[in-house]
C-alpha cells in the first residue's frame, strides 16, 4: 500500500513540474504480445443549453500493427463545435509513427504528422523526424518511459502579412517526453505525458504539453476517460494566448 502510495506522490511531483515549464500520441501506444491488428476509438462529447448554446464533438482512434519486434501505428483526431448555431472551433490531425525495439530497454522510432488548428490560427502544419524512446523503470503496476527526438516542421497561419509572427514558418525543433502509467487496479489506469518541444539554435523558442489522464474499463472493450490537458507556446501569433487548457470526459472502444 505504501508503495503505491509512494508512486501516486511522485506522479503528482512529475505532472506540477512538467506542466508549468505535441500531440500526445503516448496514450495510443499499446503494449502486446501478440502479432496482428488492433484498434482503439475515442469519442468525446460536449453540449450546453439554456443561456448558453454550445455542442462540441471531438473523435478520435488508433490503428495499431505489431510486427513481433517493431509495431506501427496511425492517429487520427479530429474535432468541430458550434455556439448558437456558428461553427466556431474546428481541428484534425494524422500521425503516423513506426517503432523498433533494439533490445528490452531500447526502441527506435520514426513519425511523420499533418493537421490543423483554426483556434490557433494554424491552417496547416507538416512534419517528419525520428528518434529513440528508453524504458526507465517498470515496476508491477507502473512504468516509466522516456523518448528524445528531432523533427523538421513545416507551419502556415492565417495572420495579416504585416504579422511578426509570420504566415510561413520553417523550424527543426527537438522532442522530449516523459510518460508515467500507473494501475491503480486492474480496470483503473491512470497516465500523465509530458512533452517539451525546443526550436533548435533558438532555444527561448518552445512549447510545453502536459496531459493526465484517468482510464477506468467499464467492460472488456469500453472504457471511460476523463483527462485534463495543459499546452503552453511561447511563439504564438499576436492575436493568440500562449496557454491553453482542456478538459475531457468520454468513452472509448477497443477492437
Amino acid at each position: 500500500m505504501k508503495q503505491n502510495i509512494y508512486l501516486v506522490l511522485l506522479l503528482i511531483i512529475l505532472n506540477f513540474f512538467n506542466s508549468i515549464a505535441q500531440i500526445n500520441t503516448e496514450r495510443y501506444r499499446k503494449d502486446s504480445d501478440s502479432v496482428g491488428f488492433s484498434a482503439l476509438a475515442d469519442v468525446e462529447i460536449t453540449a450546453m443549453t439554456g443561456n448558453t448554446d454550445f455542442q462540441f464533438v471531438n473523435l478520435g482512434g488508433r490503428l495499431n500493427y505489431n510486427w513481433g519486434k517493431s509495431y506501427t501505428f496511425l492517429v487520427a483526431d479530429g474535432g468541430f463545435g458550434w455556439d448558437d448555431g456558428k461553427r466556431i472551433f474546428n481541428q484534425a490531425l494524422l500521425h503516423l509513427r513506426h517503432v523498433h525495439s533494439l533490445n528490452d530497454l531500447l526502441q527506435i522510432e520514426v513519425f511523420a504528422q499533418t493537421d490543423f488548428n483554426k483556434k490557433r490560427l494554424l491552417e496547416g502544419r507538416e512534419l517528419i523526424g525520428g528518434g529513440l524512446r528508453y524504458k526507465i523503470l517498470t515496476f508491477q503496476n507502473a512504468k516509466f518511459r522516456l523518448g528524445a527526438s528531432y523533427f523538421y516542421e513545416h507551419e502556415k497561419y492565417d495572420v495579416p502579412a504585416n504579422s511578426i509572427h509570420g504566415s510561413n514558418l520553417f523550424a527543426n525543433r527537438l522532442s522530449t517526453y516523459l510518460t508515467f502509467e500507473f494501475n491503480i487496479k486492474d480496470d483503473v489506469k491512470l497516465i500523465t505525458v509530458n512533452y517539451l518541444q525546443p526550436q533548435i539554435g533558438k532555444w527561448e523558442d518552445f512549447r510545453i504539453t502536459s496531459d493526465l489522464s484517468l482510464i477506468v474499463g467499464l467492460t472488456s472493450f469500453i472504457d471511460l476517460s476523463v483527462s485534463f490537458s495543459l499546452r503552453y507556446d511561447t511563439k504564438p501569433p499576436e492575436t493568440i494566448k500562449p496557454t491553453d487548457t482542456i478538459t475531457k470526459f468520454g468513452f472509448s472502444f477497443r477492437f
